[in-house]
């Protein structure tokens, strides 16, 4: 029985759900998951974990100009991935002035290549948003570490004047009880010229009593409070927003089909 599974954390989630659904948790061996290609919350993670049972959700960064998948990995204490950096030198910049960063600030991760023949990398701009971890890692690893990507330049909207990022929102949500792993946001723009956020979330609680109008009332809340903007909440039953193999799309932006 296969005992590691290596996927999107989308398709991992579509798998878990379909394995609580027939209920073949007892049927399956899964003790690990790596997963690439796309950033995940932690509540996606703890939504896994809990469905199939699996000791250790491992994230594994790629790129296909660096050597492909795995450029890096995440060890058993969970606190950031170790890069390889006897093939590549990892900086992080503001992605704006393309100042260097200190380490512990996030910017753009920049790579430049130590082993590549064909086609070397000299400060090439990933437009992936991370940060520099210097703290030695209590696994004993002594290769460097930066965070979990955090999101991409290129993924970054404007609303209201507010440059927003997808990860924010994430964060928000994750820390929020009751708030499904799953969320979409849509952008629109009403005759009036004002713009309009509404953020469609999943109930994982709905037996308790207003629990869809509590849920909304947090988050709108809470999105206010971190990030600065005001945005409208629909809860959906757990299970509405669709599920994919592939990588989750979270921004709709309807206003350039609305002007």
């Amino acid at each position: 029985q296969s005992t590691v599974f290596c996927a999107t954390a989308s398709m991992a989630l579509l798998i878990a759900e379909e394995i609580e659904r027939r209920g073949m948790k007892n049927r399956i061996a899964l003790k690990k998951f790596i997963f690439g290609a796309e950033r995940h919350s932690r509540r996606m993670r703890q939504r896994i974990r809990d469905i199939t049972g699996a000791e250790h959700l491992f994230d594994i960064p790629g790129l296909t100009e660096l050597y492909g998948p795995g450029t890096g990995l995440e060890c058993i204490a969970h606190q950031g991935i170790h890069y390889w950096a006897d093939y590549f030198i990892l900086e992080i910049v503001n992605p704006e002035t393309l100042e260097l960063l200190p380490d512990g600030e996030v910017g753009e991760m920049v790579v430049t290549t130590l082993r590549k023949e064909a086609a070397p990398l000299i400060r090439y701009r990933t437009r992936d948003l991370t940060r520099i971890i210097p703290e030695p890692c209590p696994c004993g690893n002594p290769l460097p570490r930066h965070d979990h990507l955090l999101g991409r330049t290129d993924d970054m909207f404007i609303f209201r004047a507010v440059n927003i990022y997808p990860g924010q929102i994430e964060h928000v949500l994750s820390q929020i009880h009751g708030a499904g792993s799953e969320y979409q946001v849509h952008l629109h723009r009403r005759d009036d010229g004002r713009d309009v956020m509404l953020i469609k979330v999943e109930q994982m609680e709905p037996d308790l009593p207003d629990a869809d109008r509590r849920l909304a009332d947090i988050v709108t809340a809470e999105i206010r409070r971190q990030i600065m903007v005001r945005a409208q909440v629909e809860v959906l039953e757990y299970g509405t927003l669709p599920r994919t193999e592939r990588k989750s799309r979270r921004v709709f932006d309807h206003r350039v089909m609305e002007r």
